[in-house]
């Protein structure tokens, strides 16, 4: 068996966890909605950790072809499961919240910052395992995503995370737009 079978499995695993956690979270909140008091911010942001776990995942299929592997590059990998499963984990309310909003106050802003360390971890994995140059549009998107969630981590005004929010969800969309193979 090649090297990439061994190394996505364990990747793979942590990014279907991540997928499920925000997947949950959203039957969650649906089911405890007559008990719940809903905020579209978390459920906005948890669908953009959704995307960029399924984008993560189709990337991934790229890097079949690798002919040998390293720690780091599989470091690399793992780091970004990592961040990703730990923003998916905090972004969505728990089932024993009641209140979206408190919810995102306590745990959501941890979540952006673990979504930052992503975007950060796969600006130097698109250098490394991708080839993708340092100062590209792709990998300029990725810095302006994680400034995007420090500055939605570090506020208290409830409308510049609106804002952020927003405009994170409309980057995000366009670079997996130009940084995904459309087909394989």
């Amino acid at each position: 068996m090649e090297a990439f079978h061994w190394i996505v499995v364990p990747i793979s695993t942590v990014l279907g966890l991540s997928i499920a956690r925000v997947l949950t979270g959203y039957v969650n909140a649906f089911k405890a909605r007559s008990k719940m008091k809903f905020d579209w911010l978390p459920l906005l942001f948890a669908g953009a950790v959704l995307g960029e776990g399924l984008q993560f995942w189709w990337a991934l299929f790229e890097l079949s072809t690798a002919s040998h592997w390293s720690l780091l590059a599989f470091t690399m990998l793992v780091a970004m499961v990592m961040t990703l499963f730990t923003a998916a984990a905090l972004i969505v309310p728990s089932d024993t919240d009641r209140d979206m909003l408190v919810a995102f106050e306590r745990d959501g802003r941890w979540a952006l910052i673990a979504l930052a360390c992503f975007h950060l971890v796969a600006i130097l994995a698109n250098s490394w395992l991708w080839q993708v140059r340092m100062l590209t549009k792709d990998q300029g998107l990725l810095a302006l995503l994680a400034v995007l969630c420090v500055v939605g981590a570090m506020t208290t005004k409830r409308r510049i995370q609106e804002i952020v929010a927003v405009v994170y969800v409309g980057i995000s969309v366009l670079d997996t737009f130009i940084a995904s193979v459309a087909a394989y």
